[in-house]
């Protein structure tokens, strides 16, 4: 079983959560891929140097993207989430993958992890869901030492109908359930979520390759699920018994949403900072799994740059909030 960790820009990061493998998953067997979309080559030098037995393969935007945030100028966001699906479906038939700002917290028994996954042939196995109980379904059809099987109860399996109403809202279908008290939109989309994950869980390739067929290089988490709702009689669910990976939303890789969280926090040049202290060794407690990167350490990093502490604080409270709102809690 191999581990896919999709990296972009946050070398800072990314070696916490190789680190993490290493100390969780005593005697991996499989290989370790980064799929890398632009962190300039002195952070990946240091990274192959600390983690020889890591493979890093690059994306097809990875040249224009790395020199561009080496001459610190604004990029395109392009998402490569046709390289991604292409090169996990090269591995192993089951598969990890993680983003770089998630890390393991909890051991696991590789072989006997492994052995279950294949045996009971589970497609999406989720690692974690912030303590929100409405992320994971209670209709539990197995349990295993790692994590249990589950049959999803959501409001419509047929893709066409779920796409009416969460995306197109077609007919007023949404608006007329909601007044007859029958649906609450939040409650409902997030059941969604038992079967589909964009990271952070087992999959298998199958699942894999049909949950991103359209994608089109970018991320549209409901048309996934669409796809996913389309082959979803075939597919083996589950939720590990405890979850097993922590993550960090304290930092984001690029300019989201800036509508919702402000223009501000200059994003590129905030990551820069922090991958420079990296660099140059000023780093955070990296093997310090139970807690997030403290405030201070991030505090200490932007102390005379141009990105200020005060700007990232107020960006990072309504990033926080935008999860909490709906049920998840943010350590």
């Amino acid at each position: 079983m191999d581990i896919y960790i999709k990296s972009f820009n946050r070398p800072y990061l990314l070696h916490r959560t190789l680190a993490s493998i290493r100390e969780f998953i005593p005697g991996f067997g499989g290989n370790i891929v980064v799929l890398d979309d632009g962190t300039p080559g002195k952070y990946l030098e240091k990274i192959e140097k600390l983690f020889p037995e890591v493979e890093i393969r690059k994306s097809p935007y990875y040249n224009e993207k790395s020199t561009a945030i080496e001459n610190r100028k604004q990029i395109e966001k392009r998402i490569p989430a046709t390289f991604w699906k292409e090169e996990v479906v090269k591995g192993s038939e089951y598969f990890i993958l993680l983003e770089d700002d998630m890390w393991f917290v909890k051991q696991l028994d590789y072989a006997v992890f492994k052995s279950e996954i294949e045996q009971q042939q589970m497609d999406m196995v989720k690692f974690m869901w912030l303590k929100n109980e409405l992320l994971v379904s209670q209709n539990i059809t197995g349990r295993f030492r790692y994590f249990k099987k589950i049959s999803p109860v959501l409001l419509t399996r047929n893709p066409y109908l779920f796409y009416s109403v969460f995306v197109k809202n077609r007919f007023r279908l949404r608006d007329i359930l909601s007044k007859l008290g029958m649906f609450d939109f939040n409650k409902e989309i997030l059941r969604y979520y038992h079967i589909f994950i964009v990271a952070g869980g087992v999959f298998s390739k199958k699942y894999y390759e049909d949950a991103w067929r359209c994608t089109q290089n970018k991320v549209d988490e409901l048309l996934q699920i669409r796809q996913v709702l389309e082959h979803i009689q075939s597919y083996r669910f589950g939720h590990m018994n405890t979850e097993c990976i922590k993550a960090t939303y304290k930092f984001t890789a690029s300019a989201i949403d800036k509508d919702r969280f402000g223009n501000a926090l200059d994003v590129f040049e905030f990551n820069h900072i922090l991958n420079e202290a990296w660099y140059h060794g000023s780093g955070y407690d990296v093997y310090d799994f139970l807690n997030d990167i403290s405030d201070d350490w991030i505090q200490n990093c932007c102390l005379g740059e141009n990105v200020k502490f005060e700007i990232w604080q107020k960006w990072y409270s309504k990033f926080k909030n935008s999860y909490e709102n709906i049920g998840c809690i943010i350590d």
